[in-house]
């Protein structure tokens, strides 16, 4: 399991790098599409066709058809559908990833020009070079979705204008914008973009509900050690994985909210016989002498990490 998520994380981690290279280079526009409802319209016949390309044992094809076939139960009441694969499946990602895979061949073979395509799962961007050619992959994307039986999000899909750093999107728990180059301003007087990456909105306030559930108001009689040792994998692996982009900034406020919580866990472990010396002793460096896990630091370049 420890080995799968770290392949995982490294195939996330190869394609925000294919967008970052591509960023700065011409990818000034970006088709953020979303899949309405993906999981549950997908068509078993055709999935089972496209397995049938590479498989032709038959009794693998029927294990593959009973899998999808199966059923939810909720509350002891069990559902089943004609189209979709069964949420929380473990065999529900790769049938997912094995139907998206005709949208990355066709894509190569008729849509490259408009654009580079990054998918991951269900979840893609397209980054083009120009505005016209952002609105030419949308009209590409709909006509294989289609062909699939899929239809693109009509609320969620939108394209982003990254060129003048006024936009930016969110992918892979990451927001992707551009930002202006301060040293070239400098030199040359240039407005030069450069695409940026850090923690979305969404992923912070996740690490932070994280951390809230971590460091209830019950625990404030506990050995802080403990608590410490609870907060350092949680921390870590966050960490780890948003360290390569710019997220100096996220990991400084994720820091300052830990060592708040901590803080707070003492205050009213003492209560009322809190003396304000002892408030002001209890400090981010205090914590960090128990072993507490500092994200501030430890951002790397994508080449170095």
């Amino acid at each position: 399991m420890v080995a799968q998520n770290k392949a995982s994380a490294t195939r996330e981690r190869r394609a925000l790098e294919t967008l970052r290279k591509r960023g700065a280079k011409d990818g000034h526009h970006v088709l953020d599409a979303d899949i309405r409802d993906y999981f549950g319209s997908i068509d078993h016949e055709k999935l089972v066709k496209l397995v049938a390309r590479r498989i032709s044992d038959r009794r693998v094809l029927k294990l593959v058809r009973q899998w999808l076939e199966a059923g939810v139960m909720e509350d002891g009441v069990v559902s089943r559908s004609i189209a979709g694969t069964p949420q929380g499946g473990v065999i529900s990602p790769l049938m997912s990833n094995i139907f998206l895979h005709v949208l990355d061949t066709m894509w190569q073979r008729d849509g490259a020009q408009c654009g580079t395509l990054v998918r991951y799962a269900d979840d893609f961007v397209v980054m083009c070079t120009t505005r016209k050619a952002c609105e030419q992959a949308d009209k590409r994307v709909r006509t294989i979705l289609t062909r699939l039986g899929l239809e693109l999000h009509p609320d969620k899909t939108r394209m982003v204008r990254l060129f003048d750093g006024e936009e930016g999107f969110d992918f892979l728990g990451c927001h992707l914008p551009k930002r202006l180059s301060g040293a070239i301003w400098e030199r040359s007087r240039q407005r030069l973009y450069f695409p940026n990456r850090w923690p979305s909105h969404r992923a912070m306030k996740r690490i932070r509900q994280r951390v809230k559930e971590l460091t209830p108001r019950s625990r404030c009689h506990a050995d802080i050690r403990k608590v410490v040792s609870t907060l350092n994998p949680v921390l870590r692996g966050w960490g780890n994985y948003f360290r390569t982009g710019n997220a100096a900034k996220c990991f400084n406020q994720i820091d300052s909210y830990v060592w708040r919580r901590l803080n707070r866990l003492l205050v009213r472990r003492k209560g009322r016989h809190l003396q304000p010396s002892e408030a002001l002793r209890w400090s981010r460096d205090y914590f960090e002498s128990f072993g507490l896990h500092r994200l501030r630091g430890t951002v790397r370049y994508p080449e170095a990490a």
